[in-house]
């Protein structure tokens, strides 16, 4: 009806306008012969003016006159006609304006249709993901699952808050959130719940408790315990995820990784893995040095900053291992930045030196058994093709500071680039002091941490989704970096000694 209205309105103020210009342009083009006529053509009794004719001239050009009567008369009709056009160019505007909120309204509506779509898998009867009808959206919707107390969830949940274009829907806390497992939680989880409760956040201890995902761009963050995630992941991916990042090493075997990347494949779905090393700034500029260098040798020190009368509690929380759990940071580089890979390698020699190399035996006072596990390990890979060459340190008791060394053919140091310079490395140790409940590599690599995420989301937003960005990891050469991990454990376990 509204737009039968205006355009009625527009209709008639149009004919109105159109007769008016008629009568005003037929008045100005019959005046105008009267009004100019030359003086010459005029009887010889008009040739003397009086004073009160000549008072009411207005115009006198040579030989023609404009008198008063006629200059108001044009003056007035030009109003009128100046008012009229105004008057017809705001409806038009008008007119216009509504024409497009109706398209944008009718947009909306046509994409409120087909929200409510969704693909079910005939088989299994899971959402599926249609990239088809993924909307572009300016922001990204994220689930952290996984969100104990000070932990790497907990961690993630913070820098994504912190984040532009993020939009945080809820947190999946399978342990924290049951009151069956959990009946007193810790108060500092308590005041997260509450915290995140009152900025629109849901918390309930499993994904299916949320609505489905609905082609919504949607980023699960799965960062459960390593042996949990496989069933994590497969339960986000049938909510209807169309991104999983997931921590790593993702699952506690290469055939449980091999799985959840078949699924992820199937479905469509993107997956990116959590080695946020290749995103720090000192790796980045030693790898591309070395790149550029033939037969240039490259060393990748990784240091944390356990005390060695903590090492028993740090085995306990990662019980795949070091290797997997710290030095794979390394590997990734080597597999996605120098194509190492475990069925690649030439010669593998572990420096069984104490200072560089050591595998103790650890107490797990939950379980009361014994395991031993690797507290630092020094190694060198040569690969068959291309013969490349790359050498690896990992230390839990390290310290704060890691490094990455560039060196010529022949050992000799041509660059070290450090992950932290003196001041950065003094306001980590501030940092750490005051807060002794988070884990220290949260604090000492957040920047690494924090660039990931922008990469991700980044990649997620404009609509590429192949991981293609430099420093972003797919579930694919996550394999890979598990398989030369498992090599590595394999190879420097037969070498080292267990100092009880």
């Amino acid at each position: 009806n509204g737009t039968t209205t205006t355009t009625t309105t527009t209709s008639r103020y149009t004919m109105m306008l159109v007769f008016g210009a008629v009568i005003f342009f037929y008045y100005v083009i019959f005046n105008l012969g009267k009004i100019l006529e030359s003086s010459k053509n005029k009887p010889k009794w008009t040739k003397s003016f009086d004073k009160d004719r000549l008072s009411r001239l207005v115009i006198v050009f040579g030989k023609y006159e404009l008198d008063e009567t006629k200059f108001y008369v044009l003056v007035l009709a030009s109003i009128v006609l100046l008012v009229a056009f105004g008057v017809q160019l705001g409806i038009w505007c008008r007119q216009r304006k509504e024409e497009a909120l109706l398209l944008v309204k009718k947009k909306e509506e046509e994409e409120e249709e087909d929200d409510h779509v969704v693909e079910i898998d005939r088989v299994t009867g899971v959402v599926l993901p249609s990239s088809s009808k993924l909307k572009e959206k300016t922001t990204l919707d994220v689930i952290i699952v996984g969100c104990g107390p000070k932990s790497v969830g907990w961690f993630h949940l913070m820098q994504f808050l912190d984040m532009p274009k993020i939009n945080v829907r809820a947190i999946v806390e399978p342990f924290y959130m049951d009151k069956t497992k959990c009946p007193h939680p810790p108060q500092s989880f308590v005041d997260l719940v509450v915290m995140v409760s009152e900025m629109g956040i849901r918390c309930v201890n499993h994904v299916t408790q949320l609505e489905l995902f609905q082609h919504r761009r949607t980023l699960c963050v799965i960062a459960g315990r390593t042996r949990d995630n496989p069933k994590l992941f497969r339960e986000c991916i049938g909510m209807g995820a169309s991104h999983i990042y997931l921590e790593v090493p993702g699952a506690s075997s290469i055939e449980q990784l091999r799985d959840m990347h078949s699924l992820a494949a199937t479905r469509g779905v993107s997956v990116y893995m959590g080695y946020q090393r290749l995103c720090a700034s000192y790796i980045e500029k030693a790898v591309s040095l070395s790149r550029s260098i033939p037969k240039s040798h490259v060393f990748l020190c990784h240091n944390e900053n356990h005390p060695s009368r903590e090492l028993h509690l740090v085995v306990n929380r990662h019980p795949e291992g070091m290797i997997r759990a710290m030095a794979s940071q390394e590997l990734a580089v080597l597999v996605t930045r120098f194509g190492v890979k475990a069925d690649d390698i030439e010669t593998f020699k572990v420096n069984t030196n104490r200072l560089f190399s050591e595998r103790q035996i650890f107490y797990d006072a939950s379980s009361g058994k014994e395991h031993s596990d690797i507290s630092r390990a020094a190694f060198k890979i040569t690969t068959k093709h291309g013969r490349r060459s790359v050498s690896v340190m990992a230390d839990r008791c390290g310290g704060l500071v890691s490094f990455a060394v560039v060196k010529s053919h022949t050992g000799k140091e041509l660059q070290r680039y450090q992950s932290h310079s003196e001041d950065e490395a003094s306001v980590a140790q501030n940092e750490l002091r005051e807060d002794n409940e988070i884990m220290h590599q949260f604090i000492i690599e957040r920047e690494e941490y924090l660039e990931l995420k922008k990469r991700v989301v980044k990649e997620i937003l404009s609509g590429n989704d192949n991981n293609k960005a430099l420093g972003l990891v797919s579930i694919e050469e996550g394999i890979e970096v598990m398989a030369l991990a498992d090599y590595c454990t394999v190879k420097i376990n037969d070498v080292l000694e267990v100092d009880s």
